[in-house]
């Protein structure tokens, strides 16, 4: 019984990291799709709002903080999603064409540069 009882928990604890995981990942594809990169959503947002340069100031720090809050939720889940994420991408060429493959493969490096640009800023 009391083993039933630890699967149960980390079961739920498995399907909690894992939600709470692909919630964060989806945020931040939604907020960079809707937004574009953090430095310019940042600045629409306190543009819109008419923000001081104080405010400003205040935004960065709130915002920083999420994202090391944020880094270190998904630092135990991370290689986990690399993992399914490298599945899907080798699943997704075994069904492409070898011209596909290679306008695929471009499609990667230049979001891997994108997510380099944006970590720069």
């Amino acid at each position: 019984m009391r083993r039933t009882n630890g699967l149960a928990i980390a079961f739920f604890i498995a399907t909690f990291a894992a939600g709470a995981a692909v919630g964060v990942v989806t945020d931040r594809a939604m907020t960079r799709e809707q937004w574009g990169d953090q430095r310019a959503m940042r600045t629409r947002l306190a543009d819109d709002l008419g923000m001081s340069s104080e405010q400003r100031a205040a935004l960065d720090t709130i915002l920083d903080d999420r994202n090391r809050q944020y880094d270190s939720l998904m630092a135990p889940v991370r290689p986990g999603l690399d993992s399914l994420g490298a599945l899907a991408r080798q699943r997704i060429r075994q069904l492409l064409t070898s011209e596909q493959q290679a306008t695929y493969d471009q499609m990667l490096r230049e979001r891997e540069e994108a997510r380099r640009q944006e970590k720069r800023q």
